[in-house]
């Protein structure tokens, strides 16, 4: 069965990219790939890496077949990423009519939904993302078009009736801890450094828990992302806040396991959150805000806790030791399996395609 991925096109894919999303493709690659009986292909961005068993075709292939130049900014303001998403479109269809012909086109990505009308093979759109933040008009599609969702809470809030797989994390990748954390270890943010994501509450919140924190991540390639970065962030970087960029993948395990906690004060509703997941494969608890589908993942007094302020969550601190290491490793593994995902995927192709 010939099945063709599709990624995001200004995120790098492979199991240390910074974005979510990006990440669960790659574990999704990796599962398929390894059981066999797929023949994958995979469009992603320049510099992505995809697992033995997968082929990879960098988005500026797929642009400099159909004619077209590849990106020459390194920003994105709105108009600009409008543009890219036709440009996307205008590239892929090109590009697929040179190739053979696919059994299912997986769109992982924010690209090639309205285009898949042109495409006989169904087309499956993971949806990680809130309803709101997609454009009205995307859910009038063709029949061939099928839509997915990552956790039962946004799947409730789509009210669609769309299958749910939930994301998943490569367990044997993160060994857990068998104590808790030292009693001056920092609290942790890892994740993309943007308003909606509130790595300018996670400062606010180790301040008032007279913690230190690590943020980890990057902003986004967006002019909006980095003037939060220079005004929200970097002025309160010192020796109590600390700015790290995404690490290594073989890096993250350790840097998780020495974390007092995983700090998530995020400002949406989170359809998922592969950095918890992580957390909890770790031994490692979750400060959250109970948003979105984060209840979903960090369960009360189990893995974590959860908070309807950022000032509950610092409030939460002093109580972290009440986390059994063993208690998150064992939900991550009944949970959030890499392994679980991949099968699920698999099923689902295959009901697509016949």
């Amino acid at each position: 069965m010939r099945v063709l991925l599709l990624a995001y096109p200004l995120t790098a894919l492979g199991p240390a990219a910074c974005g979510g999303a990006e990440q669960a493709a790659w574990q999704l690659l990796r599962g398929v790939a390894a059981r066999g009986g797929f023949h994958l292909t995979c469009i992603a961005a320049p510099g992505s890496r995809t697992p033995r068993g997968a082929h990879f075709v960098s988005w500026a292939a797929v642009f400099a077949a159909a004619g077209m130049a590849w990106l020459r900014r390194t920003l994105f303001p709105p108009a600009a990423l409008a543009q890219l998403q036709r440009d996307c479109n205008r590239a892929l269809a090109a590009w697929l009519e040179r190739q053979p012909d696919f059994d299912l086109i997986h769109n992982q990505g924010v690209y090639f939904d309205r285009a898949a009308e042109t495409m006989g093979a169904p087309v499956l759109f993971t949806l990680h993302l809130a309803r709101s933040l997609y454009a009205a008009d995307r859910f009038e599609a063709p029949p061939n078009v099928h839509w997915q969702c990552v956790s039962a809470t946004q799947a409730r809030d789509y009210g669609a009736g769309y299958p749910v797989i939930g994301n998943g994390v490569d367990l044997e990748r993160f060994r857990a801890r068998r104590h808790p954390a030292a009693a001056d270890a920092p609290l942790v943010y890892l994740g993309r450094l943007c308003p909606e994501k509130g790595a300018h509450a996670a400062i606010a919140i180790a301040r008032r828990a007279r913690r230190r924190l690590l943020l980890v991540g990057a902003p986004g390639p967006f002019p909006a992302h980095r003037r939060y970065f220079r005004s929200a962030i970097a002025p309160h970087l010192g020796a109590q806040v600390r700015w790290l960029p995404p690490p290594a993948a073989a890096a993250k395990p350790g840097l998780l396991r020495a974390a007092a906690a995983l700090v998530i004060p995020s400002r949406i509703a989170e359809t998922s959150s592969l950095a918890a997941m992580e957390a909890a494969a770790c031994g490692v608890p979750v400060l959250a805000l109970r948003r979105g589908a984060l209840p979903e993942i960090v369960a009360e007094g189990e893995s974590g806790w959860l908070g309807d302020s950022d000032g509950e969550l610092a409030e939460a601190v002093p109580r972290l030791d009440a986390i059994a290491p063993a208690a998150c490793r064992a939900r991550a593994a009944r949970l959030f399996g890499a392994d679980r995902m991949a099968a699920e995927y698999r099923a689902l192709y295959r009901a697509l395609a016949h």
